[in-house]
């Protein structure tokens, strides 16, 4: 009897786990049904909450110190992937979305920048109040002619070679975190290398100097002008010369501004392309301010065509920057220290390509 009693108890707890299973698997499968995809992608520990998008934009000056982890180093050439996803998407795969508690930490918000005033197909910020007819400028031909056949034409420098980005594409930042570095692969090196590689495959000769001129941040205008010159005597026929850096984006409240694009379905760093301009004359060395603006204006132009949404507006300020060096001297601003070190590097290429676009195209 006590057998019978037992195998009919044995009877009921199946019978009980039958009907418990067949009730989640119900309830599972409206879940899947209702939630598709997004379902599976959550039930992988892949979904998180997204940053809103978000129009407001906080400045446009030059960057302060910057720094990052140390990240691997690729040598077979190409970009490495570290977690890039559509633009504002929510999901990020392989990272957490969640601070340590144990740190102080904010909040990292991506957004795309523009605004200013329009000129041809793109946008102007013009702080200079010197009355210059952007658009009569661009169409006068800078006095820059490149002949593309290998031999050093471009000069690429860093006046804050230190400044650094960041590893992964979180959605927050560690307040202690580092914003220089002396790891170039992860550092504004590492766009300007991807950036002389560009030019390179089109026949355009490039000197990189990775010359690190910010180990003492006073000064390094100083320093990076003599990098310049030391370029232009060994290399007489340059006359092209980028001075690549990072910008810096923090509101009052903690927020850190990541200026992303989505170029060809993989996030870009925003870059910004500055102009400086001595309308006034009185520093007396820049005479030639207005020829750098006509081929800085050509290349936003060609961005816009070529990449639409990858440049920040156009920076037209009363400054000089070390742009007084040659009559093709720019400044070009890639993203934030909380954009990744992979995103700042895509940026380089398509700046690579824009560039040659432009250069070769003039007269």
């Amino acid at each position: 009897m006590q057998k019978l009693i037992g195998f009919v108890k044995n009877i009921v707890v199946l019978a009980s786990v039958c009907v418990c299973v067949w009730c989640a698997w119900e309830s599972l499968g409206a879940w899947f049904s209702e939630r598709g995809g997004e379902a599976f992608l959550f039930a992988a520990g892949m979904g998180i909450e997204g940053a809103p998008e978000s129009e407001t934009e906080q400045g446009t000056g030059l960057p302060p110190e910057s720094s990052a982890v140390p990240e691997e180093v690729h040598t077979d050439g190409a970009l490495p992937d570290d977690g890039v996803v559509p633009f504002h998407s929510d999901l990020l795969p392989g990272f957490t979305a969640t601070p340590d508690p144990n740190r102080s930490s904010g909040t990292v918000e991506e957004i795309q920048l523009d605004g200013g005033t329009p000129i041809d197909n793109f946008f102007v910020r013009d702080s200079t109040e010197s009355g210059t007819d952007l658009a009569a400028e661009l169409l006068e031909s800078p006095d820059v002619h490149i002949k593309g056949d290998g031999s050093v034409e471009v000069l690429i420098y860093h006046t804050h070679t230190s400044e650094a980005y960041s590893k992964e594409d979180s959605g927050f930042y560690y307040t202690d975190m580092e914003t220089r570095t002396q790891n170039q692969d992860m550092s504004v090196v590492a766009a300007g290398e991807e950036l002389a590689k560009a030019l390179e495959s089109r026949g355009i000769g490039v000197v990189h100097d990775k010359t690190v001129n910010d180990l003492a941040y006073n000064g390094s205008y100083s320093r990076s002008w003599e990098v310049i010159q030391k370029n232009l005597a060994e290399h007489p026929g340059i006359q092209v010369t980028i001075d690549l850096h990072r910008d810096s984006m923090t509101t009052e409240s903690g927020v850190k501004y990541k200026p992303t694009a989505q170029i060809e379905g993989r996030k870009a760093a925003q870059a910004m392309l500055l102009a400086g301009c001595d309308a006034s004359g009185d520093w007396g060395d820049f005479p030639d301010w207005e020829w750098n603006l006509r081929l800085i204006l050509r290349v936003q132009q060609k961005a816009q065509e070529l990449y639409p949404g990858l440049m920040r507006p156009m920076s037209f300020s009363n400054s000089k920057y070390n742009m007084n060096a040659t009559r093709g001297s720019m400044l070009i601003e890639v993203g934030t220290e909380v954009n990744t070190a992979a995103e700042a590097r895509y940026t380089g290429r398509l700046l690579g390509e824009i560039l040659a676009e432009t250069l070769l195209g003039l007269e």
